[in-house]
């Protein structure tokens, strides 16, 4: 009996001593800096061909001129190759990706009505009309 009771005494004081399993909990792993980059060129390189799509969207429906697509993803390209030149891996897929989505923009506008969208939207088409030449400005 008093060796239960000494055994008791003693799991009792250990778990009063001891910090609580939640207590312990690990700082998550900080991301490596080629991490960092990584993700930074990701989420702009998916803006990037969003902003192609549209581009191209505006092409196929004549709000913008041909010449237009181009200027927009030869400078983006450039901006999105300063932060891959940072970066030490190699994404090939690049160049498919903004094919692909060319090709898409054009796609939408050739359906039937979809340019409709230019015009009940106006705003849309000059803001992008102006960001087109702020671009070129640069």
């Amino acid at each position: 009996m008093k060796i239960r009771i000494i055994v008791v005494a003693i799991a009792v004081a250990l778990a009063a001593v001891s910090p609580p399993a939640t207590a312990q909990q690990t700082d998550p792993p900080k991301q490596s800096l080629s991490a960092k980059i990584k993700q930074k060129y990701l989420e702009r390189r998916a803006k990037f061909v969003s902003r192609v799509k549209d581009v191209y969207f505006a092409v196929g429906c004549k709000v913008l001129p041909r010449d237009a697509g181009t200027r927009s993803v030869n400078r983006r390209d450039a901006e999105l190759a300063n932060i891959r030149d940072q970066a030490v891996f190699d994404l090939k897929e690049d160049e498919e990706l903004v094919e692909a989505a060319k090709q898409e923009g054009l796609e939408r506008a050739a359906k039937p009505g979809a340019c409709d969208y230019y015009r009940r939207h106006p705003e849309a088409a000059e803001a992008l009309r102006r960001a087109m030449d702020d671009a070129a400005k640069q």
